[in-house]
C-alpha cells in the first residue's frame, strides 16, 4: 500500500510558509478580539454600529479631510484610548505635528510613544513593511508579538523620490509613480498587519474634483481605498462666539465601511475644552428610549385637573418617594432626567451624570445598533414587506 501523504503534512508546510493559515473553523486571523474607543460615543458608532465599539483592533482605518478638520485632533484622542488598552505606539509624523508636550494634553504617556519624524515615502515604506515582516517571522517561529499599534499622520505629506530629485534638479514635470508606491504598500502590508493584530490608523488629504457631479477624492491614489476597512471624510464649519473662533463643528462622512451603514454625523471639537464624548446622544433621547426629555414635572394634583386627552400623554414616574408625572414639552427649559428625579439646563446635558452607563445601553440598543450596525432595522422590515405585496396590494398585516 502507498505510503499517504496526509492532510496534516500538508498543513505543517502550508503553516511554515504562512504562519497566519490554518482551518478557518479555529483560525484567529481576522478576527477582532477588541474595539478602542475613539472618544466619542457617536463616532464609535459610525466606526462600529455600537455606541461601546469603536475602531477594530486589526484593520486600517483611515481619517480623511481638509486642514484643520480635526483629523490629528481625533488620532491623538484614538492614541490615547489604544494606550488604555495597552498598544504601545509607533507614530509616523510627517507634518511635525505632535511634540512631548502636545500629546500630553490628550493624556498620551510619552514613555509608550515612539515618535517617527518623516517625510520621505520610500523611507517609510521600507521602515514599515521591514518591521511587520519581522514580527511575521517571530510569530513564525513561535514568539508572542508585542501589542503595538501604528499611526501615521498623514499619507498625504509623504513625498515621493522622484518629488526630491525633482525639487533639488528643478524640474517641474509631473509626477506619475506616487499613487503606483502608495498601491505597493499597501498591498505589502495590509494582510499582515490583520494576522498580527495591529491597529494601522492614517490621516490623509482630500480635494474635490471639478466637474457636473464633484467628488471627495482622497491624496495618494486608489489602492488605499481597497485596503482600508473604514474611511471618514471630515468637513468642518466654525464654532464663534464674540467673532471669535473656539472650535469647529466636524462633520463626519463614511466614504467605505464594513463594520456599519454609512450614516452622517456631527461633533464639535472646543479649544478650550476639548470632544465632549455625549455630543450627539441628543438625536436618540426620549423618554420611552431612556426617560430623559424636554418637558416639566406635575404633582398629581396638576394631573388631576388635566382634560382626558392630556392625561394620555403624561407619564407616572417617582421623584422623592412622591408620584409625579412627566410632560413633554419641546419649548421647555429643561430636560427631565427620570433616573436623576430631576431636570437640568441644556448646559448640564452632556455629562455622565445624565448619560449613565444604564442609559448609554438604553439607547444603544433602541436607537443606535437598528440605525448603524449591519442587519434588518424596523425600516428594512417594512421595505420588505411594500416588496413583497402581492398583484392585489394586499399587505402584511
Amino acid at each position: 500500500m502507498a505510503k499517504e501523504f496526509s492532510i496534516a503534512e500538508i498543513q505543517k508546510e502550508l503553516k511554515r510558509i504562512n504562519p497566519f493559515g490554518g482551518e478557518i473553523a479555529t483560525s484567529e486571523f481576522s478576527k477582532i478580539t477588541e474595539w478602542i474607543d475613539t472618544g466619542n460615543y457617536h463616532l464609535n458608532a459610525v466606526f462600529s454600529g455600537d455606541l461601546f465599539g469603536g475602531i477594530p483592533n486589526n484593520r486600517t482605518i483611515c481619517l480623511a479631510g481638509e486642514s484643520g478638520t480635526g483629523k490629528t485632533f481625533l488620532m491623538l484622542n484614538m492614541v490615547r484610548e489604544l494606550q488604555k488598552k495597552g498598544y504601545y505606539i509607533i507614530y509616523y509624523d510627517t507634518e511635525g505635528a505632535v511634540d512631548v508636550d502636545n500629546i500630553k494634553n490628550f493624556q498620551v504617556d510619552p514613555n509608550k510613544f515612539d515618535h517617527q519624524p518623516l517625510s520621505d515615502l520610500a523611507k517609510f515604506r521600507t521602515s514599515i513593511t521591514n518591521m511587520i515582516k519581522k514580527m511575521v517571522e517571530a510569530k513564525s517561529k513561535g514568539y508572542d508579538i508585542p501589542k503595538i499599534a501604528i499611526c501615521l499622520d498623514s499619507l498625504g505629506m509623504l513625498a515621493t523620490t522622484k518629488e526630491i530629485e525633482d525639487a533639488m534638479s528643478g524640474s517641474d514635470k509631473a509626477d506619475m509613480t506616487r499613487a503606483k508606491m502608495v498601491r505597493s504598500l499597501f498591498r505589502i502590508i495590509t494582510s499582515d498587519l490583520t494576522g498580527l493584530g495591529v491597529p494601522f490608523l492614517f490621516t490623509n488629504h482630500t480635494y474635490a474634483s471639478t466637474g457636473m457631479f464633484p467628488t471627495i477624492n482622497l491624496s495618494g491614489g486608489g489602492g488605499l481605498v481597497y485596503s482600508a476597512s473604514v474611511i471618514l471624510a471630515l468637513s468642518k464649519a466654525q464654532i464663534k462666539e464674540d467673532r471669535i473662533q473656539t472650535g469647529i463643528i466636524v462633520s463626519v462622512k463614511t466614504l467605505k465601511n464594513r463594520f456599519g451603514k454609512p450614516i452622517p454625523i456631527k461633533f464639535h471639537i472646543r479649544w478650550d475644552k476639548g470632544m465632549n464624548r455625549f455630543i450627539g446622544m441628543e438625536e436618540y433621547i426620549s423618554w420611552d428610549v431612556c426617560g430623559i426629555q424636554k418637558g416639566n414635572i406635575i404633582t398629581q394634583k396638576d394631573y388631576d385637573k388635566l382634560s382626558d386627552a392630556a392625561k394620555v400623554n403624561a407619564k407616572p414616574f417617582t421623584r422623592e418617594g412622591k408620584d409625579v408625572y412627566f410632560v413633554a414639552k419641546d419649548t421647555a427649559r429643561y430636560w427631565i432626567c427620570k433616573h436623576l428625579e430631576k431636570g437640568v439646563p441644556a448646559a448640564e446635558l452632556f455629562t455622565e451624570e445624565v448619560f449613565t452607563q444604564e442609559v448609554l445601553e438604553q439607547i444603544n440598543e433602541k436607537k443606535v445598533k437598528p440605525r448603524f450596525a449591519y442587519g434588518i432595522d424596523e425600516n428594512e422590515v417594512e421595505d420588505l414587506e411594500n416588496f413583497l405585496i402581492d398583484d392585489n396590494e394586499v399587505k402584511f398585516e
